[in-house]
């Protein structure tokens, strides 16, 4: 029997994956095994399996504060202890949808870029597209995973740090042994350089990778290990080819209706939907005083709210709520300027990098309370940017990756508290409960998957 890897399939990808190769011509009876561009086209095309990806990791995190009971029972068993960081987050019967989704793009990717070696059809372009689109999923997924279960990246211990099982070929029957962190990091840069040879600057829909998101995937990746002067020159390269900024000033009247929806965003560089249903976060009193300190803030105004029922007195998070979006944590123009600006202040550029903020900050602020940002030192810019960048990418899946990297920083250390029913708990900088837990199923199943010591 086939080893069990606890990856979400397609029906008939899973046939083709477990065909031996003697019986590859043998096509079974009402099933239908890609043999062509177009088939894997439609693979690769299918949002509901290339969208999805992480969600819960905002929990964790300094954004969300639950003020009473009514909040956290909201949240069910395992977000719960995640939420307070506790050990034993999940039972032997849990399901992480997190892992499932990432690593079934992985899977899906893979089944494109193997078959794409032998697939009939297709021009010369259409089928590097897709190869370069397989390659942006994959890496998208490997960067999240070693970012979600893995330990930061430490250039004097990534090569020995457990990381994530690193899977390159389209099989449900590999050992899910953890590859370093440094070897899938690797992979990252690997998939990503191959894919902007390959890519259009265009695509058909937010969903399929353009050579604008490989770019920006390498600026997101670069930043977290901190190679600074290759993730502003990614940034640069992403915002040359897409480079627009959504005025919310135009949307301030009447968000509800006007605002746009992810999918049509200007911003949308890459769309990746959360993987839950939680549709609102109880936001923290640290996040919104740093709202408060910036005047005319429209994003506050837009997208939070005290006065949704039946959670009236909290201050929370209600993207999902303009016109029914989706919570997205793929990459952004936005974020690209923010790349660019923290890098020019960590390169000594203090004046580009307030002109980046900037021009952000003219389209975020009420025109009538906007005032340019200044900066007296690097240093004084780079704290400048740290505060935009956390109002700008708030719930948007990115700021767990920032206190990870930015607690190797003494200056920026951070201990976390949140508390319930007068019990507080601590998350101290480093702490080996920054690394979600690997779900006990996976490992029942896969005995060579070794977990993360939560205790």
């Amino acid at each position: 029997m086939m080893r069990q890897t606890y990856l979400y399939l397609l029906c008939f990808v899973a046939i083709v994956s477990s065909c031996k190769k003697d019986y590859l011509d043998i096509k079974p009876k009402g099933k239908v095994i890609p043999s062509t561009y177009k088939d894997y086209r439609l693979l690769l095309n299918s949002t509901n399996s290339m969208a999805p990806s992480y969600g819960q990791d905002e929990f964790a995190t300094d954004n969300v504060e639950f003020y009473e009971a009514q909040g956290l029972s909201y949240l069910g068993n395992s977000t719960y202890k995640l939420h307070t960081w506790q050990n034993n987050v999940y039972v032997s019967t849990d399901n992480d949808s997190q892992w499932s989704n990432l690593y079934k793009q992985i899977y899906l990717s893979n089944v494109v870029l193997d078959g794409m070696k032998t697939a009939t059809g297709g021009s010369e372009k259409d089928r590097n597209q897709l190869i370069g689109e397989a390659m942006v999923h994959r890496a998208f997924a490997y960067f999240s995973l070693v970012n979600m279960y893995a330990a930061q990246y430490d250039a004097s211990t990534a090569s020995a740090d457990p990381g994530v099982p690193l899977l390159l070929e389209a099989t449900t029957s590999a050992q899910l042994v953890r590859a370093s962190v440094q070897a899938v990091y690797d992979q990252v840069f690997i998939d990503l350089n191959k894919a902007v040879t390959l890519l259009s600057v265009t695509s058909t829909s937010a969903y399929e990778p353009s050579l604008p998101a490989a770019y920006s995937l390498l600026a997101r990746a670069s930043l977290q290990i901190g190679k600074y002067p290759d993730a502003l020159q990614h940034a640069s390269k992403t915002l040359e080819l897409k480079g627009t900024l959504a005025d919310y000033n135009d949307y301030a009247a009447s968000p509800a209706s006007t605002f746009p929806l992810s999918r049509n965003n200007p911003e949308t560089l890459l769309l990746k939907n959360v993987s839950n249903s939680y549709s609102w976060f109880s936001m923290s009193h640290d996040l919104q005083n740093l709202f408060t300190s910036s005047a005319g803030d429209l994003r506050f105004q837009i997208l939070f709210s005290t006065t949704q029922e039946p959670f009236v007195g909290y201050v929370y998070y209600m993207g999902e709520f303009l016109a029914f979006d989706t919570r997205t944590v793929g990459p952004t123009v936005a974020e690209m300027y923010l790349i660019r600006a923290e890098c020019e202040a960590r390169t000594n550029q203090p004046g580009l990098a307030m002109q980046d903020v900037n021009q952000l900050r003219k389209k975020r602020i009420l025109k009538a309370s906007y005032v340019d940002l200044t900066a007296s030192s690097a240093d004084d810019a780079l704290l400048k940017v740290l505060a935009e960048r956390r109002r700008e990418l708030c719930f948007r899946g990115l700021r767990l990756f920032d206190l990870k990297r930015l607690n190797k920083e003494s200056r920026f250390a951070k201990t976390l508290t949140h508390s319930y029913n007068g019990q507080q708990f601590e998350l101290k900088p480093n702490d080996y409960r920054y690394l979600f837990p690997i779900a006990p199923k996976l490992s029942n199943l896969n005995p060579e998957l070794t977990p993360n010591q939560r205790n």
